[in-house]
């Protein structure tokens, strides 16, 4: 695998995958990367301390990308700092108390979807653009989504973030044919289920033991949620050059969680 951009930039990356996905672009020969924050400046510090561990420049953009009149300067002023924008990655995620509400979807406050698909849809919508004027030299765009969220309607109180995520990917396609001519290539990934996200960690315990017991009994193939590494890695495959001609994709890293029938009992899908 071998990755000829030398500057990246990386939403919500202070910690979880976010942070996974700046330290592996690091180790795999990205130079200069920004580490992007809202409000947990320590976390992104130790962030780009371990940018740097692995031998790539790094520096801090602080910015709330849930605001409009934000999203693009982030990305601007990440790029100014960097010398470039080749690879923009958005990895940012609400906390968990802005977009949850345990109740049905039609009771679902206003400003709880909304902030949904400010920080999802929105920001992504705006950020391209803007990270695509440094984009000269070919580049990549990856936005990190939640396919099943936009597919199901099983979570209830998802209602904000399924349909924002679902806007995501279908964002990735209408980019990936309007920057395909410049050389860049455009891609989700979604993730299963990890207990080590911003969201997914902030849920209580229960919850958490509840997920993990889920994938290991079977309905995750692999018998084990999702590392931050397993995303880490694919999207550094797709920022590679071996995935030059890969775009206008929603690639699943989930263990295999998707290619479970619901339908179907787990003990008729999956013999013992």
């Amino acid at each position: 695998m071998k990755i000829t951009f030398h500057t990246a930039m990386i939403t919500g990356s202070s910690r979880g995958i976010g942070r996974s996905i700046a330290v592996k672009l690091a180790q795999e020969g990205v130079r200069r990367i920004a580490v992007h924050y809202c409000t947990r400046k320590e976390e992104a510090e130790k962030t780009v301390a371990e940018v740097r561990n692995a031998g790539a420049e790094g520096v801090l953009v602080q910015g709330d990308t849930s605001d409009a009149n934000r999203a693009a300067g982030v990305v601007a002023e990440a790029a100014e700092k960097l010398g470039g924008c080749d690879i923009f990655v958005q990895s940012v995620a609400p906390t968990f108390d802005q977009i949850y509400e345990h109740t049905l979807a039609t009771e679902v406050p206003l400003a709880k979807w909304q902030i949904a698909f400010d920080t999802q849809a929105r920001a992504f919508f705006l950020g391209v653009p803007e990270a695509a004027k440094h984009m000269t030299r070919g580049g990549r765009v990856i936005a990190l989504s939640y396919t099943p969220g936009g597919a199901t309607g099983g979570w209830q109180p998802w209602v904000g973030m399924g349909p924002a995520k679902a806007a995501l990917e279908s964002m990735c396609r209408y980019f990936a044919v309007a920057l395909a001519r410049h050389g860049v290539t455009v891609n989700a990934v979604s993730p299963g289920v990890s207990d080590e996200t911003t969201l997914i960690g902030q849920t209580p315990q229960p919850v958490q033991d509840a997920l993990k017991d889920w994938a290991t009994t079977g309905w995750t193939p692999m018998r084990r949620n999702v590392a931050p590494s397993d995303v880490a890695n694919v999207c550094a495959l797709l920022c590679s050059e071996e995935a030059s001609f890969v775009t206008g994709q929603a690639i699943a890293v989930d263990g295999g969680s998707s290619l479970m029938n619901p339908d179907f009992p787990l003990a008729l899908q999956v013999p013992k």
